[in-house]
């Protein structure tokens, strides 16, 4: 097209105060190591494997059930009745609070889509909006298409993957005239989780300051060692303030499926209808009806799932931490670890704590991993991999990233 000029929200969406510190946009740098087809042997630690950590048989069933009936290839915006009935009920069981299926929940295209949707549903151009110092690469990014602000607070984690929030972190960003947060819990890139404690503090601070939050709790049922899972939007004065994110993209493995929910007031669901009808008018339908048997009765196949992703986040931290100058926390929840690779050799003689030039050589030497800046200034030196991967992926993997952080 000739005379296309990118909207400015588009401009703002790629983070221009990111390139004063690496010298590209984050487009520019997303683009740089994405996957392409030049390497025959390419390993993508990016996301999950499917295949390693197969979907739930009864989700294509039920898929191809829907397919066979044919009556809900339209459903409404907020989604099939039937499928938010069954949803609402075991979601209420999760998140430890009553869900009104009609009112209180709405179907999503993906967890992803309920982010944007829920963003979209909330933010006005100027709002100050808060998000943790490492936090899920797409908030910051959505945030500045819709014109909001951020103000980041620092994400203080142990090496046990367990959050704490400070109170002056806080008291700081009530200060800068701030009207809601957006955070992941557990915490995407970290895998962290936040402590009883820290997430009262956080509940407690939200009330007080009359603002409203969006969890992404993709990770939630995921979670390691017997550590305590507070659902935050279930303490007390939240419900009212809470958009709740939840889906089976990635405990269940049905990425492919995309479909997610979202459980927020009323008020806040008659929003997201009218942004899901703009932009994809409802959820795959069908894909929909694969939500059916989503957590009816599985907790022995959710302790078998969470038991082998267990031994596999014991092996890698126990690889990562073998390699020197590497700092690591083990994550509490999640898929996900983040290495901190700033002291070891190769970042010290060539990166200046550059993850974006360290991603590129983990991929010219066939490995895909998320670079730190993604998740915010504050992953610079970092990397995020996804560990749900076959076990002797990860190794082969992991013999390749030593090897280049070796280099001095």
């Amino acid at each position: 097209m000739t005379n296309y000029r990118r909207p400015p929200t588009l401009e703002a969406a790629e983070l221009p105060e990111y390139a004063a510190r690496y010298g590209a946009s984050v487009r520019q740098m997303d683009k740089s190591i994405a996957a392409t087809v030049a390497h025959d042997d390419l390993i993508d630690l990016t996301h999950g494997d499917t295949r390693a950590f197969v979907p739930p048989a009864l989700a294509q069933s039920d898929f191809l059930a829907a397919v066979h009936e044919n009556t809900e290839a339209y459903t409404p915006y907020r989604g099939s009745v039937k499928v938010r009935s069954l949803v609402a009920a075991r979601a209420a069981e999760l998140v430890r609070r009553p869900i009104d299926a009609a009112s209180e929940l709405i179907i999503t295209p993906g967890t992803q889509g309920g982010l944007f949707t829920s963003l979209s549903s909330l933010v006005s151009p100027g709002d100050v909006v808060v998000v943790p110092s490492t936090e899920y690469f797409m908030d910051e990014r959505i945030l500045a298409y819709l014109g909001a602000q951020v103000h980041r607070i620092p994400l203080h984690q142990d090496v046990l993957g367990i959050i704490t929030v400070l109170q002056e972190d806080l008291d700081v960003a009530a200060s800068s005239g701030v009207r809601g947060i957006v955070l992941s819990h557990p915490n995407n890139p970290t895998g962290g989780i936040y402590a009883r404690e820290s997430a009262q503090r956080l509940a407690e601070w939200i009330v007080e300051n009359d603002l409203w939050v969006v969890i992404d709790q993709l990770y939630c049922r995921l979670v390691f060692d017997e550590n305590e899972f507070v659902h935050i939007g279930s303490l007390p004065g939240m419900v009212e303030r809470t958009v709740t994110l939840i889906g089976p993209s990635k405990t269940e493995s049905m990425s492919g499926y995309r479909v997610g929910a979202a459980i927020a007031p009323s008020e806040v669901i008659e929003a997201m209808e009218q942004v899901v009808s703009m932009g994809s008018l409802r959820a795959a339908g069908y894909a929909q009806h694969s939500l059916r048997h989503w957590m009816d009765n599985d907790r022995q196949w959710l302790e078998e799932r969470t038991s082998a992703h267990q031994l596999i986040r014991d092996a890698l931290v126990d690889r990562l931490r073998s390699i020197p100058g590497m700092t690591v926390c083990a994550p509490a929840g999640s898929s996900y670890v983040f290495p901190d690779a700033s002291g070891t050799p190769w970042s010290l003689e060539y990166g200046d704590n550059d993850d974006h030039m360290m991603a590129v050589a983990f991929k010219t030497n066939g490995v895909l991993v998320a670079p730190g800046y993604q998740f915010g200034l504050a992953g610079r030196g970092h990397f995020r991999i996804n560990f749900s991967q076959d076990l002797g992926t990860i190794t082969r993997a992991f013999d390749r990233i030593e090897e280049v952080l070796n280099r001095s």
